[in-house]
């Protein structure tokens, strides 16, 4: 008699692969998340600041854009802005998503807010802040370049 392997999560792994396949849900980004539109961030620290980079395609403009921030917590808040739309005879498709984001984000150790500076550019905004002892909790906007 062979053993035979036996795995418990089989079927529910066989019906989610099945889900995950259908046609409408391969069509959206996975920019897009159970909470609506969310940006990807990264976040690391060197020793001297705690660097954050979101990949934002589509935002036409930094005044787009709102970055708060606490001693230890970014957020980031902006909107998507549709452009044209294409008709046609009966016919009408549209793939690009807009709206509004907002994301929150805890930071790794304290930091200082007032001192930050962020950059958007290409796509790209980057908001570096440098780190600081235990502090008192203050909300800054941080105007990005």
């Amino acid at each position: 008699m062979d053993l035979v392997h036996w795995e418990p999560f089989h079927e529910l792994r066989h019906q989610m692969n099945r889900l995950f396949n259908i046609p409408w849900f391969r069509g959206v980004p996975a920019f897009w998340g159970p909470e609506g539109i969310s940006p990807r961030v990264d976040i690391y620290q060197t020793d001297q600041e705690v660097v954050a980079t979101a990949e934002l395609p589509g935002i036409a403009s930094k005044d787009d854009l709102q970055v708060t921030l606490t001693e230890n917590t970014l957020s980031i808040k902006g909107e998507f802005k549709r452009g044209t739309e294409e008709k046609q005879e009966g016919y009408y498709h549209s793939e690009r998503y807009y709206g509004t984001f907002s994301r929150t984000l805890p930071l790794p150790v304290e930091v200082k807010p007032e001192q930050a500076r962020a950059s958007y550019k290409n796509g790209i905004l980057e908001v570096r802040i440098p780190k600081k002892e235990p502090g008192r909790g203050n909300i800054y906007r941080v105007d990005v370049q």
